[in-house]
């Protein structure tokens, strides 16, 4: 059976790929599930390709004979220049997603270009070596005030294009038809697949 080690401890993330890879020959572990090492990875790059990269270089260095999965994903609002980007989930304060929105709410005050998109990247590494980048991307809009649950991140306020409510307002299952995130693990599933024929 194949090993798959990915670069998180995060209980959902780590859910959301096993479904999204179930039925592949693979063996999914969390990185503290295979590593007794603590590994901390400065994510100082510009670009969410150049941190995912950082992340699974950093597991590789521990980890023979196994594919090596890392992710980043940030949300790019164009009046804004990019921002927050892919300082996204410590924009206004360390994961604290009501600062964060509040900040965003606030800069885009007296904006009318409201457009943003969201973008997931996943890098993954070969137990040869060879590197993958797989994306994602959510275009919508923000909105002016939070709508729905404050659910994860950004979702009260981001109205992804063609809907009339925000993610926040969705249940998951609606969510990963259309997400940023849901198109990424489509993506590695194909990535996956044809791998796997190929070893």
């Amino acid at each position: 059976m194949n090993k798959l080690i990915l670069s998180t401890d995060n209980k959902n993330k780590i859910l959301e790929i096993k479904e999204a890879l179930q039925g592949l020959p693979l063996s999914i572990y969390a990185k503290s599930d295979y590593l007794t090492e603590k590994i901390d990875v400065d994510e100082k790059f510009d670009t969410l390709e150049e941190n995912a990269k950082a992340k699974a270089e950093a597991l590789k260095a521990y980890v023979k004979d196994a594919y090596i999965l890392s992710d980043d994903t940030g949300l790019f609002i164009e009046a804004l220049n990019g921002e927050p980007g892919v300082h996204s989930a410590r924009y206004a304060k360390d994961h604290n997603d009501r600062a964060n929105i509040d900040k965003v709410l606030d800069k885009l005050k007296g904006k009318d270009n409201r457009s943003a998109y969201f973008k997931t990247i996943f890098y993954l590494i070969t137990p040869q070596g060879e590197e993958r980048v797989i994306e994602g991307i959510c275009p919508g809009q923000i909105l002016k005030e939070i709508q729905g649950k404050e659910t994860f991140g950004y979702d009260p306020i981001f109205q992804p294009q063609g809907k009339d409510f925000s993610f926040g307002q969705m249940t998951l299952e609606e969510k990963n038809q259309i997400s940023h995130r849901g198109k990424a693990l489509k993506a590695l599933k194909k990535v996956f697949k044809e791998l796997l024929i190929e070893s």
